[in-house]
């Protein structure tokens, strides 16, 4: 773990590194995530072109989810790491604060995954075409920052709370046995195909969204994507199967799981359904079905956990006198 004991590494380089996020973000508004072409006409999608898009169709939900995860959450958190660096040490309040935005900072990834879906879709297409442009990277950039940021001040506050025990007995492991074959399925199956007439039929799995993507000239999201929709999930997993079998908990895997981004990216292809007419007519498939199934099952082994930590410990017997 890193020393904090220096200014520089308390309050200076945390300020510095919000700094960037800053700058980021608003060159990120400023920027278009890609260029999509059908037919002859070309348009660039931004941030806001995605807001305007849904609240056009009257899907008003869905519309303020990316205004509030994508536009107004980004500055919020940067806002709150900034006031909680602000003091030399951090009381309850600030702690509790900071455990809240990053909890919730993946959720800011719901427009990237968006806009990856799209360009994996549109890969070596006649009549559909997209292109990742700077507004993309900057925005990946702006977050990531933003996270790495709030697991270095976690880590100099010394905030993580002990970790819950494991759960006992038949329904953890049960749960952990279904919850892995979900997860397999969901990454290998595709989740979508392209049923347009127009458009070559291809079916497209997570596991082949980082090719798609990189072909695409989408490195930065081809390699977010494998790290946070493969690497992250699998590891959060095995933390989960070691747990099960050790009856311990690992401390990291409160922040594995704050990495793991199976959800934003099943709420990015919900929105992708709803909002995809314009671009191409696709079908939603099994891995669509398994991506849900596992976020349930990760959802129960959870409550399994929760329940385990807050079941009271049996008295000792009293002896007769």
């Amino acid at each position: 773990m890193p020393s904090f004991s220096n200014p520089f590494s308390k309050q200076l380089l945390p300020a510095c590194l919000l700094c960037l996020s800053l700058i980021c973000n608003v060159a990120a508004l400023a920027y278009p995530f890609m260029k999509l072409r059908k037919g002859l006409d070309n348009e660039l999608y931004t941030l806001l072109h995605s807001v305007s898009l849904l609240w056009s169709k009257g899907l008003y939900v869905l519309s303020l989810l990316v205004v509030g995860f994508s536009i107004l959450f980004p500055f919020a958190k940067l806002g709150i790491l900034f006031w909680i660096i602000s003091a030399d040490g951090a009381g309850p309040r600030r702690q509790k604060w900071l455990e809240r935005v990053e909890r919730l900072g993946k959720w800011s990834m719901l427009d990237v995954f968006l806009v990856s879906i799209i360009l994996s879709l549109a890969s070596k297409q006649f009549f559909v075409g997209a292109k990742p442009e700077i507004g993309l990277t900057l925005f990946i950039a702006a977050i990531l920052v933003s996270m790495g940021t709030g697991e270095l001040i976690a880590a100099r506050l010394h905030r993580e709370l002990p970790p819950p025990p494991a759960p006992s007995g038949r329904n953890g492991g049960f749960l952990l046995a279904l919850s892995g074959i979900a997860l397999i399925a969901a990454l290998s199956l595709p989740f979508l195909r392209i049923e347009d007439w127009l458009l070559k039929n291809r079916e497209y799995s997570i596991l082949s969204l980082v090719p798609a993507l990189w072909i695409q000239g989408a490195w930065v999201s081809s390699a977010l994507s494998a790290l946070f929709l493969v690497a992250a999930p699998i590891l959060v997993f095995g933390a989960q199967c070691y747990a099960w079998k050790t009856r311990g908990h690992p401390r990291w895997i409160n922040r594995a799981q704050r990495w793991s981004m199976l959800d934003v990216f099943g709420l990015a292809l919900v929105v992708f359904a709803i909002e995809s007419d314009h671009l191409m007519k696709t079908e939603i498939h099994w891995g669509t079905v398994f991506l849900g199934a596992t976020l349930l099952l990760q959802t129960a082994f959870s409550l399994v956990l929760q329940k385990a930590n807050n079941a009271p410990t049996p008295a000792s017997p009293q002896r007769s006198a």
